[in-house]
């Protein structure tokens, strides 16, 4: 084997010491602008390197300079040299070897399509003569003094938010319209325009050539990004970590300067710029930036803080070697020999990672599907959730396969298999049976009370727990509107009698004498009807009972006549109405045994048997008290057409329990009622329940 040439435009730079303190060096791919970090073996041979001579003669003469190596560790030395293209291939082969290189990366047109919809990057310009022109512009902008300025405004203006916290609270509802969605838009391109920017002013500023900036897309949602690869050859740790920290320091200055400009700020557009710069950035900075666990700026930084170069794929290889030996004991060796408290700090950080990201990726995956149309929606969502997050198992479980030859029985893999057998066996055997269903315990006679019409109190007879009869009085109301209405009907007829008086008996005047009438004896029965209403203002019990959910109503108050003032209750036996969901009926079971639990937690539980189930959906909760309005379990759409509505967001259906024994309970009582149902397997159930997502959603 002939040792190839290398290509003349590489360079070699020292690099940082690795992490146990051996030197290390950078060789410079400017073409493609990346860098590749050497171990001494490898910086010298690259420095001892001689193209065109054979392999045999030319690790004899390594050796001779003091390098031990052996053919195949410079045969796999090269071929990493050939991987990346390095190295200049023989004359007439080149050509050959780059469509080779082609085909082989090739991974067919729905494989590219799915990779151009995860992810993609558009590079827009080169800046960097640009941001060598204007860097003396904008030094004075990273001075202390210029920053202490900052810091202090920054505390003024949180101050000056602190004390008009409502008002900057309540200017967060302008976010929801579209305006403010714009307005919102606009600041966040310019915010992180300036964020990218303070990213490569600091690069170059170092010394560091920044290649492009551009926008990169990720799911389709775009951001910024700048390409400050150069950064590697810097050999002061402190200085790659102000750049990879200077986006966010930019954005952390800028809400700063922006809070206190709100503060200072008369209302009007300007107040309402600052306001949107100000949210935009500390938001940006605080909660999207500084997280480590994706390749943003809080990735960099805190790779930079560790020392650790290429950390998530280092992470990540540890991490599966620890959950292979957690598993199986391989008693494998790890990727890379570190000390202990770094590797776990390594693979703490890997699970994190894996975890921030199964739920980062499902919230994509359910946003993408809920942009789309459905049909678009769910393949999208199966192509997010497949990629991301299946397919990195699926790679994980074939490596087992692939090493099955090397597991043998040991106390690992005993306790891997008990625990797949446990969970094949939740999953699978139809085990589950009880069901907990929302319902209300409601006495067997409950009246309540409502005022006719909108009115004031005027005397009350009655207080809380108190013993009343049938006809008893309750609450004397009086309505001045009422009153008024019935005044000024009553002038009306007066007038009507005189004009009909009036009249004289002459054919001319019959047809006006009729519509007199007439008049006269609508308004006569609107008095009638109000006088009905004004004597309906003295309420009376209409059962015998006692006085139950009075409270707060006191002489001269107004109430309308949609709010409940008291209820009454009969001593009985009561009984209990439940709702169920539509994929809860097949499990329903009749006469099976039950426990209603109330939500008070007062009262004790009491025993059930079930009686009836209406299969007629409810179009409206007829238990308010179990609506998510009033807190409660069922949510529910609020229509105002003539009435107010509680329309459920899903079907439910009523079951009928009845008491075993008597309760005490006299009023309406919501809780939950636990049943005894028919037994299922979690997994069947879920995975039947996604096939009819599926099929709803699709519109099949």
């Amino acid at each position: 084997m002939i040792i190839p040439y290398l290509r003349q435009d590489l360079e070699i730079f020292r690099g940082n010491s690795r992490e146990d303190g051996a030197p290390a060096w950078l060789l410079y791919d400017a073409v493609r602008n990346k860098y590749f970090t050497l171990g001494l073996t490898a910086f010298k041979l690259i420095k001892n390197w001689s193209g065109g001579e054979d392999i045999q003669n030319f690790e004899k003469k390594i050796n001779k300079s003091g390098i031990d190596t052996t053919v195949d560790e410079i045969t796999s030395f090269i071929g990493f040299l050939q991987q990346n293209n390095l190295i200049i291939q023989p004359p007439g082969q080149n050509i050959s070897y780059l469509l080779q290189q082609k085909n082989s990366m090739k991974k067919g047109w729905l494989m590219n399509l799915i990779h151009s919809y995860l992810f993609f990057k558009i590079p827009l310009f080169k800046p960097d003569e640009w941001l060598g022109r204007n860097l003396n512009k904008v030094k004075s902008l990273g001075s202390s003094k210029f920053r202490k300025l900052i810091y202090i405004l920054g505390f003024i203006g949180i101050c000056l938010v602190i004390q008009q916290f409502e008002i900057f609270k309540k200017t967060f509802l302008y976010f929801f319209t579209f305006k403010g969605l714009m307005l919102y838009f606009v600041t966040l391109v310019v915010v992180k325009c300036l964020h990218e920017l303070g990213h490569a002013f600091v690069a170059k500023y170092f010394g560091c050539r920044v290649s492009a900036i551009g926008i990169a897309f990720l799911v389709f949602f775009p951001f910024l990004y700048t390409d400050t690869t150069d950064a590697w050859r810097l050999r002061n740790h402190k200085e790659r970590l102000l750049i990879n920290f200077a986006g966010v320091l930019t954005e952390l200055h800028l809400a700063l300067l922006a809070t206190f400009v709100w503060g200072m700020l008369p209302e009007g557009g300007l107040k309402s710029v600052a306001f949107f710069v100000a949210t935009t950035s500390w938001i940006s900075s605080l909660i999207i930036n500084v997280s480590p666990f994706m390749r943003f700026d809080g990735y960099y930084v805190f790779s930079d803080w560790l020392k650790a170069e290429n950390l998530q794929p280092r992470s990540f290889a540890l991490a599966r070697w620890k959950i292979r030996e957690m598993l199986f004991g391989f008693n494998h060796k790890p990727p890379e020999e570190i000390n202990p408290s770094r590797r776990w700090t390594f693979i703490i950080y890997a699970w994190g990672t894996w975890l921030y990201r199964f739920f980062l990726f499902i919230g994509i995956a359910l946003l993408v599907y809920h942009l789309a149309f459905k049909v678009l929606g769910i393949i999208l969502f199966i192509i997010e959730i497949y990629w991301f997050i299946m397919l990195p198992i699926i790679k994980e479980v074939k490596n087992w396969y692939m090493m099955k030859s090397e597991m043998k029985i040991n106390k690992q893999t005993i306790r891997t298999i008990l625990i797949l057998i446990v969970l094949c066996m939740f999953a699978f055997l139809p085990w589950k049976s009880s069901l907990k269903i929302p319902a209300v315990y409601i006495s067997e006679t409950y009246s309540k009370v409502y005022s006719p019409y909108p009115a004031k109190i005027k005397q009350i007879y009655i207080t809380k727990d108190d013993q009343v009869e049938k006809g008893q009085k309750l609450l004397e109301l009086y309505s001045p509107d009422l009153d008024k209405k019935i005044n000024s009907t009553r002038r009306k007829i007066k007038l009507i009698k005189t004009k009909i008086n009036s009249l004289s008996d002459t054919a001319g005047n019959m047809d006006q004498y009729i519509t007199l009438q007439q008049r006269l004896l609508a308004s006569q029965s609107e008095v009638r009807g109000l006088a009905n209403i004004k004597s309906k203002l003295i309420l009376k019990s209409p059962i015998k009972g006692k006085i139950k959910d009075f409270s707060g109503l006191t002489n001269e108050m107004w109430v309308d006549n949609t709010t409940q003032l008291l209820g009454i209750v009969h001593y009985g036996t009561g009984q209990v109405k439940g709702l169920i969901k539509e994929e809860q009926l097949d499990r329903f079971k009749e006469n099976a045994p039950a426990v209603f639990i109330p939500n008070d937690g007062e009262h004790k539980k009491i025993h059930l048997i079930s009686s009836a189930l209406d299969l007629s959906a409810v179009q409206n909760l007829p238990y308010v008290s179990l609506s998510s309005i009033h807190n409660g379990p069922i949510a529910i759409r609020n229509f105002t057409s003539g009435e107010f509505q509680y329309r459920p967001e899903t079907a439910h259906y009523i079951a009928d329990f009845k008491l075993i024994n008597k309760s005490s309970i006299q009023f309406e009582l919501p809780g939950y009622v636990h049943i005894e149902g028919s037994r299922y397997s979690p997994f069947i159930k879920f995975f039947k329940n996604i096939i009819a997502l599926l099929v709803r959603e699709s519109g099949f």
